[in-house]
């Protein structure tokens, strides 16, 4: 079956999930679980704070878009680009090296179902 990771919206919420199981190791980052009847192999439980990843500013496609004017209005792009919130680069360097470990075959998505404005 192999390991599962969970990704939940933050650390509270991580937490909450953890503690319905046997808890084999925290870190910093995310929280690992002893295997169970409901993960045979185990489960890694991660979590955002806030968000990890933002869209790019239009000054960063473009630098004459770094002083708004009507003149470069509508920017409309034929691709848009995100980038890592400058002060999440751990956060979001953890999850990536758990949603990567060749041990984990499933990620399961435990974050809020309603849609960030």
């Amino acid at each position: 079956m192999g390991k599962i990771a969970i990704l939940a919206e933050k650390p509270s919420q991580a937490r909450a999930y953890a503690d319905a199981f046997k808890i084999k190791h925290k870190e910093k980052t995310f929280i690992e679980l002893e295997p169970c009847a409901t993960f045979p192999d185990g489960a890694v439980i991660s979590w955002g704070i806030g968000h990890l990843v933002e869209l790019k500013e239009p000054k960063e496609y473009k630098k004459e878009w770094e002083k708004w004017s009507l003149d470069s209005l509508p920017i409309i792009l034929e691709k848009y680009e995100d980038k890592v919130v400058s002060n999440m680069y751990t956060q979001f360097n953890a999850i990536k090296k758990i949603f990567h470990d060749p041990q984990v075959t499933m990620i399961y998505n435990g974050c809020d179902s309603g849609i960030s404005l």
